[in-house]
């Protein structure tokens, strides 16, 4: 599942960036602005749905740990790396989401000019930049989740007589 989520996190960030090159086409080429928008739609959706979606999963997959702790007796060490874990990615994310909406919201503006196209331009970058940030978050951070899910599904096989429900 975390490889579905980082693969389309990429696509939504690869298309960002597409969509930043054919921007740049557009005051050359009106024909252009169909792809622009288009690309930026795509990049929007994807972006939107990877960084939404990583947020549930690791809050369910958070969850499901901490009940297993519980209903097991283990303590709550997994609880605390889980919601490290959280604290180190959720901020990215979160600005990402803010970044991604507004840019896309601030290229209609610009194309109708209520805005200087500079400020899109500037925004789009920005929001390249703080999306690609989120991503290597989002990365290592799936990483370590993985590696928690490993390590509870073998404590669970070294438990003896303990229900598995």
């Amino acid at each position: 599942m975390a490889i579905a989520l980082l693969a389309l996190a990429f696509a939504g960030t690869l298309a960002l960036a597409v969509s930043i090159v054919f921007g740049y086409e557009v005051a050359a080429h009106v024909t252009t602005l169909k792809a622009h928008f288009l690309l930026s739609l795509l990049s929007t959706m994807l972006l939107v749905m990877a960084h939404s979606f990583i947020m549930f999963f690791l809050i369910a997959t958070g969850v499901e740990m901490k009940d297993m702790e519980r209903d097991r007796g283990w303590g709550d060490s997994f609880r605390r790396r889980i919601i490290r874990l959280k604290s180190e990615a959720f901020p990215a994310m979160t600005f990402a989401l803010l970044l991604v909406l507004a840019n896309f919201i601030m290229g209609a503006a610009a194309h109708t000019r209520a805005v200087p196209a500079r400020v899109h331009e500037g925004l789009a970058w920005l929001t390249l930049l703080v999306c690609g940030y989120a991503l290597q978050r989002e990365w290592r951070v799936l990483g370590e989740n993985n590696r928690l899910i490993a390590e509870a599904a073998l404590r669970q096989e070294d438990t003896p007589g303990r229900f598995r429900g």
